[in-house]
């Protein structure tokens, strides 16, 4: 089998295609045949070396995938041989073939596709924490969604909508704009008007969901209504063709400010940030989770949104693609 290994860290070139002998799963690990790579900002971050829980070099990144069990170790469920699943395995999923604990692979639908299973775990749970955990979402509440032509952002509008909520959708650019209005965007802007907007239509906003950060924080935690809730799940500013801008972070987390716990007492404002990765400890709560949106997956009430495809060979082609901020949807690899 091949994977993809990190000798050092840096940009997509340090993704270094690799010869490997097949890995054996042991206790309640499965071991995953990929069939379809979903590329995450997390990835790009891995890559970087500025990941939470990085590993020592030389490491495969890579967050989610879709394939087959293929084997199961000797204290994993038997009945898991031969499924169809999707893989979070947080690190490892950039190879042919890889391991990881049963707990952390989910039954796909019979009538979905690979790709789309390697473009739904991480955006749909994700989407779900920070709208049902974090920001205690409730029909007729207004939300900002930031990055919402993204994979995650595409989930956080479809579940937005579900529940009821009137949401602005921000964009990068005009061509993004027709598909956050099909999921069920209201308003749609750019991050240069977003607060101008905000106040000329809402005067405030109950809800943000935010995976940018830096510039983008200040003027709009000063506009959450009494009792607004601001989530951050990312810090995507910081990004770079080659992985992080420090110059760009440096100037970003100066523009953040300072906030003084007194505003929190005075407004019952609410200031969560989190990262599906370090959550250890909501296994249970995510996959009972995971079990709901699947069935709402399964009839069709919502769907993973596919972006731009690349050959398995081509990888760190799709690295550059997502940093490009060109991209809409999950960008997938094929294996």
């Amino acid at each position: 089998m091949q994977r993809y290994l990190v000798h050092r860290y840096g940009g997509p070139d340090a993704l270094r295609l690799t010869d490997a002998d097949e890995p054996e799963p042991t206790g309640t690990q499965v071991r995953v045949a990929a069939h379809a790579i979903g590329i995450n900002f997390a990835d790009l971050i891995q890559r970087v070396g500025r990941y939470p829980r990085q590993p020592s070099l030389p490491f495969t990144p890579g967050m989610e995938a879709a394939g087959v069990v293929d084997a199961v170790g000797p204290d994993a469920r038997a009945e898991l041989l031969g499924k169809r699943v999707m893989a979070v395995p947080i690190y490892g999923s950039h190879a042919e073939k890889f391991c990881l604990d049963e707990q952390y692979v989910m039954e796909m639908p019979d009538a979905c596709s690979f790709a789309e299973g390697a473009a739904f775990p991480v955006s749909f749970l994700t989407a779900e924490y920070a709208l049902r955990e974090l920001g205690r979402a409730k029909e007729g509440e207004t939300c900002v969604v930031t990055a919402a032509a993204g994979g995650v952002g595409t989930a956080i509008l479809q579940l937005a909508k579900l529940a009821g909520l009137r949401v602005m959708a921000v964009v990068g650019s005009e061509r993004k704009r027709p598909l956050v209005l099909e999921l069920g965007a209201e308003h749609v802007t750019d991050y240069e008007t977003c607060a101008a907007d905000v106040k000329r239509i809402w005067g405030g906003v109950d809800i943000v969901i935010d995976s940018v950060g830096g510039t983008f924080f200040r003027p709009h935690w000063k506009l959450l209504n009494l009792s607004g809730r601001y989530v951050l799940y990312g810090f995507a500013q910081v990004g770079s063709a080659e992985g992080i801008s420090y110059m760009k972070a440096a100037r970003g987390l100066i523009s953040m400010g300072f906030i003084k716990p007194y505003d929190f007492t005075t407004s019952n404002l609410t200031l969560a940030g989190f990262n599906l990765s370090v959550l250890p400890n909501q296994v249970e709560l995510l996959r009972e989770y995971g079990g709901r949106l699947i069935s709402l997956w399964a009839d069709g009430t919502i769907k993973p949104i596919l972006g731009k495809s690349f050959p398995f060979e081509r990888l760190a082609d799709a690295h550059r693609h997502l940093a490009s901020r060109e991209s809409t949807g999950r960008v997938i690899v094929t294996c």
